[in-house]
């Protein structure tokens, strides 16, 4: 049986490892992101603390607005494009350079890096 004092050092614990995620994948300050939070928890009276640190961790929650909503992946019949994630911003289309390199290896012509071709 924990005491009160176990569960707040859990609890404790498990904020200050969604503020670390918080501020290192979407940039947002540790003041900021327990007011985030808060409001999360809020909206999801029978949540706490650890339900939000194992769903940024499995990637099923993410920040949109300074709100956290849950990832919702859409069903297509077409492929998917390529996604970058860099502190929150997602990049959802192919750079026109990575885009020909690849049309390139599949024609397969040959690429030359200092007169070596590969």
């Amino acid at each position: 049986m924990k005491t009160p004092q176990g569960t707040t050092q859990m609890q404790n614990t498990h904020q200050n490892s969604v503020l670390t995620i918080l501020l290192m994948r979407f940039n947002i300050e540790p003041s900021e992101g327990i007011k985030i939070a808060e409001k999360w928890l809020k909206n999801h009276s029978q949540e706490n603390w650890g339900t939000i640190l194992r769903l940024l961790k499995s990637n099923n929650l993410t920040l949109v607005d300074k709100e956290l909503q849950p990832v919702v992946e859409s069903i297509s019949s077409e492929q998917p494009k390529t996604v970058n994630k860099y502190r929150g911003v997602e990049i959802k289309t192919q750079s026109p350079t990575v885009a020909a390199q690849q049309k390139d290896l599949k024609l397969g012509k040959k690429r030359r890096y200092r007169g070596v071709e590969y």
